[in-house]
């Protein structure tokens, strides 16, 4: 063997205090092993009192009486704490007192010990934080909330306070004054509701906390009522504390927060830009479509109303005119009530600027980009002259009606696209007396379904807004109905053939869902992946950390073992990659097959031996059911061990204890080879059926879990089966097991060279 070339000496306790995550180890026998000084840190402990050989017992202790672990009896907390499974991996995550956040996960080690890493989580939840803040600035302006306040100097004595501070906290009445020192506020709480562990932590943890930083707890009060306690630093280095009743609104929290959020995402993504400004008229918030529309004539949050006015009106932002006359007409505005109007930018852009006032003093601005619209305006002006001509022409049918419901005009489209002769559109006509026509010609159907569409169309209140439906015709047509409202209190009806875009419609409805579903899949089939990958690369990754561990004092069956499973955690990889690469090759359409001479009969037994453990240690019966003479097939010998070996692989992960899977083969009377598998699992619906096959599906995300899998066998199974001109399906019922049938053409059979199955029908393999 070998030699390893010296290594220098590593210092890994110097290593492990230099990384930025908290580890510590402890052995079987749940005494520290190792800790470093971010753990200590996390846990707010010194590392001195942390030394090796300290039960893991105690440790919980000293975390849960300093209020680490919550609120609430400490034993309990320690008890709870000690009933968790260490021998699997876990995770919690505890909130501490002084608003930090942290992340304590463990991991089993080898040994039977385990490893307990902690990473400070606070900035993760910054945003929870932020989204609480919202919640309680909404809740305050939607809400009447009395709220306790008091404000202390930097001398650590009471400035001022309200009647709620004393009520909220539970404090006596009337002992509260003007330069009373914290630490006798303190000394108030000590007793009446107070008298409990619960209390006495909380009277400790103010005490010691940091008024430098800004804090929060919260605390449910033994009348039930549940307040949250904030302490704010000043900039003199004095420190407010206030005090909320938040009884009420506990459960409304996850619905501001929600409400807060859409806000949000709407202002986000609507096309039209919103600028608020504040009572003292200084710019509040601004959406992003805002700067876009307003390109050019930039603003940040905090420009006076003002300033932001002189500076576009020096860039020319409000036409023709002396920068002064452009200021002073544009001060002018009164923004105390709604305001609306239009103007050309200096890029010739055209917008719809509208204000309205706000309810706290300030008001919002609303601009829209209208330039499509006025540049659409300007060209119908220009167009007016054309439209009689195009009208002749156009492939839409259109016609008037006046203010009594009578045809003015109707161009030809129109009789075209409603079935009707040219005199059924003669001028002076009703447009029931049309209606007649064309339900008499059974253009509305027959029955009640007509009369009921006639009704509702001559009832329709088209002198208000436009309306728009479709219609089938009884030519086999869908035609698009819009109803417009004239100037002089008519109708402008426009017909328009729209069979082929319903048509296109409806292919790109199934094309946006197929493309949906697909990308679901590809999310699902990444997320599975990552977590199948990961399995056997953790398990590489700690048996070899192990190995370098133990070094040179590691024992040889140790190492043995601990190669072994990095070697079958390899190999496991190993396979979950060769599967991706064979889906890669699948689409790619580069899938080689060879014709090898295979001996069925070894080939099924072999197969069904490979995975004689896998059964037994499901408790599952595996059967062989094969002919006495089976024909030598030419195939791809590997791919079709490959192909068995998946469906087998399937049966075992979703047969229950006790049941069976039966591998057998038969040539049918058309000359083809059926092989199939067949089990008496949890089986599969039928509407399923074909879904099974599809690449990145998975059925059941909950089940994919249950039953590990990288969800592409099947997929590759009928890829492999099909290049052999063969066929693969799945026959199956819920709760009545699968039977997974291989069907191969006759023609890769030899029937010159069968051989006899050694196995006799029907014997048990496990």
């Amino acid at each position: 063997m070998t030699k390893l070339a010296a290594r220098p000496a590593v210092d890994l306790d110097a290593v492990l205090d230099a990384l930025p995550v908290g580890i510590a180890i402890f052995g079987a026998n749940q005494q520290l092993v190792r800790v470093n000084q971010p753990f200590c840190d996390a846990i707010d402990l010194p590392v001195s009192s942390l030394p090796v050989g300290i039960a893991f017992e105690t440790v919980l202790r000293a975390a849960a009486y300093r209020g680490l672990l919550g609120s609430g009896d400490p034993e309990a907390q320690v008890r709870s704490a000690l009933e968790r499974d260490r021998t699997r991996t876990g995770w919690v995550r505890q909130h501490y007192p002084d608003s930090r956040s942290f992340d304590f996960h463990t991991t089993p080690l080898p040994d039977g010990g385990f490893a307990l890493c902690t990473i400070e989580t606070s900035a993760l939840i910054a945003a929870h934080d932020e989204a609480a803040g919202a919640v309680a600035r909404i809740t305050m302006s939607l809400a009447t909330v009395r709220t306790g306040l008091a404000t202390f100097a930097p001398d650590r004595t009471l400035l001022l306070h309200n009647p709620r501070f004393a009520d909220l906290l539970g404090l006596p009445m009337g002992r509260l004054r003007s330069g009373l020192p914290f630490s006798d506020l303190l000394g108030l709480m000590h007793g009446h509701e107070y008298a409990d562990a619960a209390g006495e932590a909380f009277v400790a943890t103010q005490a010691g906390l940091d008024r430098t930083r800004r804090s929060t707890m919260r605390r449910a009060r033994p009348n039930g009522q549940v307040t949250d306690i904030a302490s704010d630093p000043l900039p003199d280095g004095g420190w407010t504390i206030s005090v909320v009743d938040i009884s009420q609104l506990a459960s409304a929290e996850d619905e501001a927060v929600r409400r807060a959020a859409m806000l949000d995402s709407i202002l986000d993504n609507i096309p039209h830009g919103v600028c608020v400004y504040g009572p003292h008229r200084r710019v509040t918030m601004f959406n992003p479509a805002y700067t876009e529309i307003m390109q050019g004539a930039p603003l940040a949050v905090g420009d006076h109303l003002e300033e932001i006015i002189r500076r576009r009106a020096d860039a020319g932002e409000y036409g023709p005119g002396t920068r002064d006359e452009n200021f002073a007409r544009q001060m002018a505005h009164d923004i105390s009530r709604p305001q609306a109007r239009r103007r050309r930018r200096p890029n010739g852009t055209a917008v719809d600027v509208r204000t309205a006032p706000l309810p706290d003093g300030g008001h919002i601005s609303v601009v829209t980009d209208i330039t499509p619209l006025t540049d659409a305006e300007n060209e119908l002006l220009r167009r007016a002259a054309e439209m009689d001509v195009m009208l002749a022409n156009i492939r839409h049918g259109i016609t008037l009606f006046d203010a009594d419901g009578r045809l003015v005009a109707a161009n030809r489209m129109a009789s075209e696209l409603l079935d009707l002769p040219a005199e059924a559109l003669t001028p002076g006509h009703s447009e029931k007396q049309i209606l007649d026509i064309m339900a008499a010609a059974g253009e509305f159907g027959g029955g009640a379904a007509a009369e009921t569409f006639m009704r509702r169309r001559l009832s329709a209140n088209r002198a208000g807004t436009p309306e728009l439906y479709r219609r089938p015709t009884r030519a086999g047509r869908v035609i698009e109905v819009r109803s417009d409202p004239a100037p002089d209190g008519g109708t402008v009806l426009t017909y328009t053939d729209v069979t082929e875009s319903e048509a296109t419609q409806i292919e790109l409805r199934r094309a946006k869902e197929a493309a949906e579903a697909a990308n679901q899949a590809k999310s699902r089939f990444l997320a599975t992946m990552s977590h199948e990958l990961r399995t056997p690369l953790n398990a590489v990754i700690g048996f070899s950390e192990a190995l370098l561990r133990q070094g040179a004092t590691s024992d040889a069956g140790r190492v043995a073992e601990f190669a072994a499973a990095i070697n079958e955690s390899g190999n496991h990889l190993l396979g979950l990659i060769n599967t991706i690469l064979d889906v890669a090759r699948i689409e790619a359409g580069r899938f080689e097959m060879s014709a090898d001479r295979i001996d069925l009969a070894r080939l099924l037994q072999t197969g069904a031996r490979s995975f004689t453990s896998a059964f037994l240690a499901g408790e599952i019966a595996l059967r062989l059911d094969l002919p006495d003479q089976l024909p030598e097939l030419r195939a791809d010998e590997r791919r079709l061990q490959q192909v068995l070996a998946g469906l087998l692989s399937n049966a075992v992960k979703f047969t229950p204890a006790g049941g069976e899977v039966t591998v057998g083969a038969v040539v049918d009377p058309s000359g083809d080879l059926l092989l199939h598998v067949t089990d008496t699992g949890i089986g599969i619906p039928a509407a399923d059926l074909e879904r099974v096959f599809e690449p990145f599906i998975q059925l059941d995300a909950a089940l994919s879990r249950r039953f590990q899998g990288a969800g592409l066998g099947l997929y590759v199974a009928r890829a492999l089966v099909e290049a052999h001109g063969g066929r693969l399906r799945l026959l199956s019922e819920p709760g009545a097991g699968t039977r997974a049938e291989i069907a191969l053409p006759g023609w890769r059979l030899d029937p010159d060279g069968s051989t006899r199955e050694q196995t006799s029908v029907d014997e048990d393999v496990a």
